[in-house]
């Protein structure tokens, strides 16, 4: 894999949880930056591998649905057969709900978090995030 396959991917996994959702967001893309050295570090591969994270912000809807479109996001997730990170019914259960996910085989990372904006109000603005598994950076060529 690439950066250009990881930010594909990225962005397909970010479709399948927005395609479906009850009221239709703005995206608002931020990324891909390229995180590195490589979280996921091991003895078979270089030392200097390279994640990408691509940030969406879902906006134009009520901030009273932000934490209805993160909830949204991890339904259409499961559905696709990703599976829970480290969420448990508490991140979820509260006005501003909270999930991570990742995909199998290939170890993409997703969250979805409800940001604060107005906490008397129930407003909050929904962020997902997906991060790629590690990948070797591109072959220079010539020098």
């Amino acid at each position: 894999m690439n950066e250009e396959q990881a930010v594909d991917r990225a962005e397909g996994i970010i479709r399948q949880a927005v395609d479906g959702m009850s009221i239709k967001p703005t995206l608002e893309r931020t990324g891909p930056e390229t995180v590195g050295p490589c979280i996921a570090k091991d003895d078979s591969r270089s030392d200097d591998r390279l994640q990408v994270t691509l940030y969406y912000k879902l906006t134009g809807v009520p901030g009273t649905e932000a934490g209805s479109l993160v909830l949204q996001a991890r339904d259409a997730w499961l559905k696709q057969g990703h599976k829970y990170n480290s969420s448990d019914e508490a991140d979820m259960a509260g006005p501003f709900p909270w999930v991570s996910m990742r995909t199998e085989p290939d170890d993409f990372w997703m969250e979805g978090i409800t940001g604060v904006l107005d906490r008397t109000k129930g407003e909050g603005l929904a962020t997902l995030k997906v991060t790629s598994p590690c990948f070797l950076p591109p072959v220079r060529k010539g020098g």
